[in-house]
């Protein structure tokens, strides 16, 4: 039975198995589409009730005499919003009496911290009661809020004024909203006061008030109606997608402990790879149903519960039925992350009820970043574009509200899906080992002790993909924060800082965790010499893909097209360049990264990535991998098909020589063809490239096509040679000399 048939079997069998468990069946369809809509509605009509409550309500305000009683009576039954529009229209008396105008202004916005319950536009009913202590019967809670005056009341015939000490207590609903109503009631009555002085004094308003600030909204319908969605949805929507996973992830391990099924299932004729990718499939397809349920029934509530019409009519909430499909798609990568999170989590419980301890914290975990879509300001860019959960959280949010851009969704996925990656890979590490099947309370620091480590000529896929997964955000924080630092950005203190920094985090860190792992560095670097076939493969890539790249960059423009403001930051960002010496370009552009890159993706990475992918798999993964490291969604496709390439030469030769060969002539002869002047010149004779625009330029026909048939020459080569030893061979060959 072949592996494919072997997986399928399994994944069916278990899939069938949980499907009949009643509590699966409860949390992955009754809550979602009977229990959610329900407590949604219900809490909406709580709101809805408690609001109308507090708007009707009507609210006792404190003063300490009776003139400030009587003065303050007339502000609110003069006020414009207690009266019929058309009496509002013909003027109204001032806090002073009849000699008020009839002016009014727009009431002014909130201040930050009030509740948003339209009191300010409408304000309650009030009650003014005479105190001798007006703080003190506001802390006491015998009044709402309090009124303390402070000078001469104010008349249109005289110029007095009176401090209004607005006594209230913070976080008491109640209080915040019968201070808002006031508030909003005294500023009207200030701006009614104010031109009828002016009034009075023959002075235009315009006189006082030169600026005139007119607020003008300029949001589309589906920006204001999915502003409330993507604020709310997206952290319960994450959420739910993870928690839907929990029960088949633990039902799958502790489950099959708890029933005494394991050590069974594990003496079977099956690998345990085969495994563990069957019951993940299983995990990962719960998930993706329990995210589309959740979906189906917040829309539903949305479009059949009327959700909208039950907040207020400034709260319209509406779920945007062209961003679903990319919600979708978004969740997909999260659900398999989460699967293999919670599927190796769950392995080291010996109960069902300790699994559901274990997976707490990562729920927990997964709700801290879900969470900041709710932080005033947040914007997807930056590190967050690569935060776990809160990019997915974030890039939902900007979905609803009508903002799509392809770039987001691209980083996004990729780098969500790393991390699915390297979950997986430890996932299908941990289970089966001894440490996890006989679990007891030091199972998983055994995992981690060198002693239980085996030698090896390769590390394993999961060693291999979790360096991969914690790397890359290192890479991109670090690599930014340099871009950033006054003094480096835009000098070649830069191109040093970031080739230390390549040393570092590709060369020292796998080389530490080969050691560490006991595994043949050699073995793991792929640093075998390779034959003159090799040599010559990777001259002829080398010497050729530069060329090939930089035309499809130009050709991408017409369906891609880079940001001339993108574009022209980063020309400024390297005109350092041309002030750099040749040889230190080439240390530091092409030397540096070829022989890091490739030591740690075509090296360390691939070499366990082939261990659980397959050849062809593992190479495919890697070159993602390195395309996603370079940060540019503009050169995501010519990178990635450059790692394809490369990894087809380590492969095919068994060594890493022929990449770095490759790669070192492919990044110098790309950087000297736009820094150096006697080469650039030449080439622009030769209409390859025009000094004043590059890299925008379409090298010739000639050019494209002599640099398509060294390319193909390159591969050729590759393929005429015979396949190197594979990992079993190797391991066998170490195990005899150890």
């Amino acid at each position: 039975m072949s592996r494919f048939s072997r997986i399928n079997a399994i994944w069916r069998k278990e899939l069938s198995d949980t499907l009949r468990d009643r509590r699966t069946l409860v949390a992955m369809v009754v809550v979602p589409m009977v229990l959610y809509p329900g407590l949604i509605l219900a809490s909406l009509l709580a709101l809805e009730f408690q609001t109308h409550q507090l708007t009707r309500a009507t609210y006792r305000v404190a003063v300490a005499d009776e003139p400030a009683r009587r003065w303050l009576r007339r502000l609110i039954d003069t006020d414009p919003t207690r009266r019929p529009p058309e009496l509002a229209a013909q003027g109204s008396a001032d806090a002073s009496g009849p000699h008020a105008s009839g002016t009014t202004a727009p009431s002014a916005p909130p201040p930050a911290g009030r509740p948003s319950l339209n009191v300010r536009e409408s304000p309650p009913e009030y009650e003014i009661v005479v105190v001798g202590d007006v703080a003190a019967a506001v802390v006491a809670g015998d009044m709402h809020v309090g009124i303390v005056l402070s000078g001469g009341l104010p008349t249109a015939e005289d110029d007095a004024a009176v401090v209004v000490d607005l006594v209230l207590k913070e976080r008491d609903i109640r209080s915040e909203v019968a201070a808002a109503g006031i508030e909003a009631i005294l500023q009207r009555a200030t701006a009614r006061l104010v031109a009828d002085r002016l009034a009075r004094l023959g002075i235009r308003p315009q006189v006082i008030q030169p600026i005139a600030v007119v607020a003008r909204d300029v949001a589309t319908q589906e920006e204001r109606d999915g502003w409330l969605a993507g604020l709310i949805i997206p952290p319960i929507l994450i959420i739910l997608t993870i928690t839907g996973t929990v029960y088949p992830a633990i039902d799958l391990t502790a489950g099959e402990r708890e029933r005494g099924t394991l050590e069974t299932l594990m003496v079977a004729p099956v690998p345990p790879i085969d495994l563990i990718t069957g019951k993940f499939i299983v995990v990962t397809l719960i998930g993706l149903l329990s995210a589309a349920l959740n979906l189906l029934a917040f829309g539903g509530t949305m479009y059949l519960g009327g959700i909208g019409k039950l907040l207020t009519t400034s709260w319209n909430l509406t779920l945007p039925l062209g961003a679903l499909p990319w919600i979708a798609a978004a969740l997909a990568p999260l659900a398999i992350m989460f699967g293999a999170i919670l599927l190796a989590v769950a392995s080291f419980a010996r109960s069902f009820k300790e699994a559901q301890n274990y997976v707490m914290p990562v729920i927990m975990a997964a709700m801290m970043p879900a969470m900041i879509s709710v932080i005033p300001g947040t914007r997807l860019e930056g590190p967050l574009l690569i935060m776990p959960v809160a990019n997915i959280v974030l890039m939902t949010r900007e979905l609803f509200v009508g903002r799509f851009e392809v770039e987001w969704i691209i980083w996004v996925t990729l780098s969500t899906g790393l991390y699915a990656t390297a979950a997986v890979a430890v996932a299908a590490r941990l289970f089966g080992q001894e440490a996890v099947l006989f679990a007891d309370n030091a199972s998983i620091r055994a995992l981690f002790r060198r002693r239980f480590f085996r030698p090896r000529w390769t590390p394993t896929a999961s060693q291999s993909l979790l360096t991969l997964a914690i790397a890359y955000p290192l890479n991109f924080f670090i690599q930014n924060a340099l871009g950033q630092t006054a003094g480096v950005r835009g000098t070649v203190l830069f191109l040093y800082a970031v080739a230390l920094w390549m040393i570092l985090l590709f060369v020292v860190v796998p080389v530490i965790v080969a050691l560490y792992a006991r595994v043949n560095v050699a073995g793991a670097l792929a640093l075998r010499a390779p034959g003159g076939r090799g040599w010559a493969a990777g001259l002829c890539l080398g010497a050729s893909t530069w060329i090939l790249a930089k035309a499809w960059l130009v050709l991408q423009q017409h369906f891609l097209p880079m940001n001339p403001e993108v574009l022209q930051q980063l020309m400024s960002d390297l005109e350092f360049l041309n002030r750099t010496d040749l040889l230190t370009q080439i240390a530091l552009l092409a030397l540096v990264p070829a022989i890091c890159e490739e030591l740690f993706f075509r090296g360390f990475v691939l070499s366990g990535a082939r261990a659980g992918a397959g050849a062809v798999g593992g190479v495919i993964l890697v070159a993602l991998a390195f395309a996603l490291f370079h940060q540019s969604v503009y050169r995501i496709i010519p990178t990635a098909v450059l790692g394809l390439l490369f990894g087809v030469l380590v492969l095919r030769f068994g060594s890493i020589w022929p990449a770095i060969v490759a790669h070192a002539m492919h990044n110098g002869l790309t950087a000297t063809s736009e820094g150096i002047g006697a080469f650039k010149d030449w080439l622009g004779w030769q209409t390859l490239a025009d000094p004043g625009s590059l890299p925008m330029t379409l090298p010739g026909p000639i050019w494209i096509a002599a640099a398509g048939a060294v390319a193909l020459a390159g591969v050729a080569l590759c393929f005429m040679q015979p396949a190197a030893r594979d990992q079993g061979a190797q391991e066998r060959a170490i195990g005899a000399v150890m």
